[in-house]
């Protein structure tokens, strides 16, 4: 199996070719937009899957307290809204233009879907990819759960070690470790 960036490259270009095989059936729309867009909004039902060709967005999960907690930030050539074609269809996330203006591509998500019927390849090359997100947040959990277990043992040493690999996460992951290690010393 391809690695992730690979698989990203793979995907974005069967996206391309699938855009101009199937320009019959689905009818990409480009949009423009503006720092503090919301492109994609957790809760809410998908209706398209967006290539991002230019700009910057972060990724953003409201939970408890409905403040926004940010996981990634993307940049251009990235597939957005993916995962809310399967399932219940509704986003995991919000997707919030930032920094400067962003340019995409726009796909309506059951014309996507209707292609992905008679593209194999492509079904399995976002299969791949959702399944490699997936594996990559299951690997966060973990290593929150080591970095809570090790805080609520006073086990230093380990927690020092998580928080390190937290921190490369960057965003509210980085700031997670920040909190544990505060939590550890009370």
């Amino acid at each position: 199996m391809l690695g992730m960036e690979s698989q990203r490259t793979v995907v974005r270009e069967r996206m391309k070719m699938l855009l101009s095989a199937h320009d019959n059936e689905i009818i990409p729309t480009e949009i423009a937009c503006s720092p503090g867009d919301v492109l994609l909004e957790q809760g809410k039902p998908s209706r398209r899957v967006l290539l991002l060709t230019e700009g910057t967005v972060a990724i953003q999960l409201r939970e408890g307290n409905n403040q926004p907690h940010t996981l990634a930030v993307i940049e251009a050539e990235e597939l957005l809204g993916e995962m809310g074609l399967f399932g219940k269809g509704i986003h995991s996330a919000d997707v919030v233009v930032i920094e400067k203006p962003a340019k995409l591509i726009a796909v309506d998500a059951d014309e996507l879907l209707k292609a992905m019927l008679f593209d194999a390849d492509l079904s399995i090359e976002l299969l791949n990819l959702m399944s490699e997100r997936c594996s990559q947040a299951n690997q966060l959990v973990g290593l929150l759960l080591d970095g809570i277990n090790a805080a609520h043992s006073a086990n230093l040493d380990q927690l020092d070690l998580t928080c390190k690999e937290l921190r490369k996460r960057l965003h509210s992951i980085a700031q997670a470790a920040d909190y544990l290690t505060v939590l550890s010393r009370q």
